[in-house]
């Protein structure tokens, strides 16, 4: 299978902070003996379970399974990968503080060489995602607009990879003068769970309301939720509702006479007020619905 190319490599390399060559130097001090692909994998699942923890319903079975992890390295290991994490934490602390988001764990990806043509997994340089993501978010005042006219912006990634498409949508509410914690809201979806935890860490860590789903948006597959802790300590689920409500009654008030041949039976089944708190077993066909168009969107 094709890798990163050297030239990636090294343009990945030249752009990184202090920060990113500490984790990608103690990455691969673990992975010396045990691969770098699984060492890789598991560093970010269980930095996605120490963010987890605010989601009281999965805690415990997350630790426990925090715990599996851990027990297959040494001590010396596992302190190195505590250092890593907080590498990763102090990066954002600078991007943030300088206004300047940026895809960590994405390009810290693509300087291990992990990138792979089999898998699909190249991820973006995060000077593409702020380009596209300006462009899909429109300029400031669009983005003003839409946000006054309903409070906040959803918007939805359903091949999320590393993120960085959806870090660049909560920067280009930065530089439209919004708090995209207050007027943002993301769903982000991957078939890839090792995407799923790296997209889960970094929206985590930016403090991006948002919704992680592993699973597929085309065919409503839902096999685990990630929810933010800006989406719970925010009240995201009851904001989402009311805005579904909201809809809803709207769309009776447009077309009365088309929903008076709707069953309610079928209304309940179809609305997507659910979202937030239905077990993980079906993507909401709102959702599906905007992820049928293959790529970021608000919705």
């Amino acid at each position: 299978m094709a890798k990163t190319s050297n030239a990636q490599q090294r343009r990945f390399l030249n752009s990184a902070d202090a920060h990113q060559k500490e984790i990608v130097s103690l990455i691969r001090q673990v992975a010396h003996t045990r691969g770098i692909d699984r060492v890789w994998s598991d560093w970010v699942e269980i930095c996605a379970i120490a963010l987890a923890r605010a989601d009281l319903a999965l805690r415990e079975a997350r630790e426990q399974r925090y715990l599996q992890v851990i027990a297959q390295y040494e001590r010396v290991e596992l302190d190195q990968l505590v250092q890593a994490f907080s590498h990763l934490v102090m990066a954002y602390e600078v991007r943030v503080q300088a206004a300047d988001f940026g895809d960590v764990l994405g390009s810290t990806f693509m300087m291990l060489d992990m990138g792979n043509a089999g898998a699909g997994q190249f991820f973006t340089p995060y000077e593409v995602s702020r380009l596209m993501g300006n462009m899909m978010m429109g300029n400031g005042t669009d983005l003003v607009d839409k946000t006054s006219a309903n409070g906040f912006v959803r918007v939805l990634e359903p091949a999320c990879g590393a993120g960085g498409m959806l870090i660049a949508a909560a920067h280009a509410m930065h530089d439209a003068q919004l708090n995209h914690q207050q007027c943002m809201h993301a769903t982000a979806i991957d078939i890839d769970q090792r995407c799923v935890h790296m997209t889960f860490i970094q929206l985590a860590l930016l403090h991006v309301p948002a919704v992680v789903i592993h699973g597929n948006g085309l065919t409503g597959e839902c096999r685990e939720q990630w929810f933010t802790p800006a989406h719970i300590l925010g009240g995201w689920g009851a904001r989402l509702r009311r805005r579904e409500a909201e809809e809803g009654a709207r769309a009776l008030l447009q077309a009365p006479a088309a929903m008076d041949e709707i069953h309610v039976d079928q209304v309940a089944a179809d609305s997507p007020s659910a979202e937030i708190d239905a077990p993980p077993q079906a993507i909401p066909k709102a959702i599906r619905q905007a992820a049928a168009a293959g790529q970021m969107s608000l919705f």
